[in-house]
């Protein structure tokens, strides 16, 4: 059992983060990250080593959020928007700031298409590779490029209307 303690823990913790930037719930991504690691563990003699295995469980669980987000829409229920407390070290008024540009670039990214979502988050948030997002997300390489430079381009659109109308 060892071994599966070590994977889970060396894992789990960029597993959530991708999670909760896709989903912006954290019981939601608590609940996807555990059916992640259940479905790698039930795939484990299937996988074939043609990427990383940080790579095969953002696939995995980006196939889970899609398939959430479908299942949602369908039923008419968007993908819920939680909150996240951010710790820090500074004073009152600087986290405050800082807390309100979070907030509005987490708010912006929940907003995009969830292909574009997918892409600019796991190259901004993990430092995947192209080579790397597009195998996670099972699109080819120019689609990736795609995806990012729109999702960037209509961040950048939306932050402006955020600072504009403040």
């Amino acid at each position: 059992m060892d071994d599966l303690d070590n994977f889970v823990a060396t894992h789990q913790r960029p597993l959530f983060a991708f999670l909760f930037r896709m989903c912006g719930d954290t019981d939601l991504a608590e609940e996807l990250m555990q059916e992640t690691f259940v479905r790698a563990l039930r795939a484990a003699k299937r996988y074939r080593p043609t990427a990383s295995v940080t790579t095969w469980l953002f696939s995995i669980a980006a196939n889970l959020v899609r398939d959430r987000w479908r299942r949602q829409a369908r039923q008419g229920e968007p993908m819920p928007i939680g909150e996240r407390p951010l710790a820090s070290e500074e004073t009152p008024e600087d986290e405050v700031l800082r807390q309100a540009g979070h907030e509005a670039v987490r708010t912006a990214l929940l907003a995009l298409p969830l292909e574009q979502r997918s892409a600019l988050i796991l190259r901004y948030y993990h430092d995947l590779s192209y080579e790397e997002i597009a195998a996670a997300l099972a699109c080819p390489i120019g689609t990736v490029r795609s995806r990012i430079h729109n999702g960037l381009a209509r961040l950048r659109s939306a932050l402006k209307l955020e600072v504009t109308s403040r």
